[in-house]
């Protein structure tokens, strides 16, 4: 281990799965960088995450006011039934060693689940860097894997993650099936037709669509992948009028647990 790094940092001494975005050869750390055999380099950030994406522009929709007030959100409790039910299903895999969590945001559940699993190895990436910033910056035991990454080709090596976390994130079906190892899982949290309902109704008049169905989401999986096993986890908030403002007053959403069909 390098013990010139900080502490927080140490962490990538040993993350083996990373892979070069430029030309998928493997990463290693060689001082304060994460470097490959054709001489790519992507330095350490000091608050303790790497960017394996530096050609990306930042969305001015994802600034970093917006990951704080999210991050508000998930800490009150609001979508706590999903953090649960991950949870559980991470403890049913006692195998699994290596998890990747998709689109991770402020990294609220990857903090919270290394938390519960601290045997297990968590990467965590956005193409956000404010979002992965406030990750790295919120995390008090320097165990995650954090990275500012690209969707359209992920910089991790093939068949290298035992599961896949695509909470309310995009996909990209293809890059999932070459980053899971041969029995890898990907665990999907999608919204279901009630998700957010009374907020909905509240807008209606706003809305494009005032009716929600996941349906077209379900299809475009099974494309890629067959569902082992499905369940529902759902909360229901009390709306008091004087409380902090909340976004989520209810949330219904669905959870699946999916395997590879190969």
């Amino acid at each position: 281990m390098n013990t010139n790094l900080k502490p927080k940092l140490q962490r990538f001494a040993t993350a083996s799965a990373f892979a070069c975005p430029m030309c998928q050869e493997d990463l290693t750390l060689v001082e304060s960088s994460l470097k490959c055999s054709n001489r790519h380099s992507f330095d350490l950030a000091k608050f303790g995450y790497v960017n394996l994406a530096p050609q990306i522009k930042q969305s001015a929709n994802y600034d970093k006011e917006n990951f704080q007030n999210r991050q508000q959100i998930l800490e009150a409790g609001f979508y706590q039934t999903i953090l649960e039910a991950i949870s559980s299903l991470l403890a049913n895999s006692e195998s699994a060693k290596t998890i990747l969590d998709i689109g991770c945001g402020e990294g609220f559940y990857s903090r919270k689940l290394q938390e519960s699993h601290p045997d297990k190895i968590f990467y965590a990436f956005d193409i956000s860097k404010d979002s992965v910033q406030i990750a790295a910056k919120s995390e008090p035991n320097w165990a995650v894997n954090w990275f500012v990454g690209d969707l359209a080709r992920l910089p991790i090596k093939d068949a290298s993650m035992d599961i896949l976390l695509d909470i309310f994130s995009p996909a990209n079906y293809g890059e999932f099936r070459r980053v899971l190892s041969k029995d890898g899982i990907l665990i999907k949290v999608i919204p279901t037709e009630n998700h957010l309902i009374e907020i909905r109704q509240m807008v209606q008049d706003q809305l494009t669509k005032k009716d929600y169905s996941n349906q077209d989401i379900k299809e475009h999986f099974q494309e890629y992948f067959s569902i082992q096993s499905s369940q529902i986890a759902s909360l229901t908030k009390p709306y008091h009028s004087r409380a902090t403002p909340s976004p989520a007053q209810h949330d219904a959403s669905s959870l699946s647990r999916r395997s590879d069909q190969d």
